[in-house]
């Protein structure tokens, strides 16, 4: 994965969900989460850490994201975060250094989401 910047397009971040989600380190994840174990891999430059913790996905700036035990209640949960994940690690003002303002945070997310909405389906 080529360091992230706002000028990702739409394309590029649902190819590397793609990637990622097809990725057989990706079984290696699947594998902690069924052991209720944490793990770090890479895939493709990104860094997924996955914690056995009720959650679904937090961004890990500048170039991973976690993801939680949530993301697995169903295959179309774990294809939205890992959208929603990398859209932020993408698009995030936060990453190209800008300050973390309640008002883009909420933004951001809110993008995200309605990003790995549409989406999911493309994976």
């Amino acid at each position: 994965m080529a360091h992230p910047s706002a000028s990702w397009t739409d394309a590029q971040i649902i190819a590397v969900a793609r990637s990622i989600y097809n990725s057989p380190v990706l079984g290696e994840i699947r594998g902690a989460h069924q052991a209720g174990q944490p793990i770090v891999v890479s895939i493709d430059g990104c860094n997924i850490q996955y914690e056995p913790l009720p959650f679904s996905g937090m961004t890990a700036f500048p170039n991973g994201f976690v993801i939680g035990k949530e993301a697995f209640a169903s295959e179309p949960e774990l294809k939205k975060t890992l959208l929603h994940e990398l859209y932020r690690l993408c698009r995030s003002a936060i990453s190209q250094g800008a300050d973390a303002e309640r008002a883009s945070i909420r933004a951001e997310t809110n993008a995200a989401f309605e990003f790995a909405e549409r989406a999911f389906q493309m994976i």
